[in-house]
């Protein structure tokens, strides 16, 4: 993968599971640093 993000910062809600879990492995493989939250603290 390209590292097109590298030095950007991502917040993403939702992380824990479905499309927000996908967003963050996605974004994190393209290089940026992220902030992930879930209300449920056992994802």
């Amino acid at each position: 993968m390209l590292k097109r993000l590298e030095e950007k910062i991502a917040v993403i809600t939702g992380a824990g599971q479905g499309i927000g879990a996908a967003i963050a492995k996605r974004l994190a493989s393209e290089g940026a640093k992220l902030v992930l939250v879930d209300i449920n603290e056992d994802c």
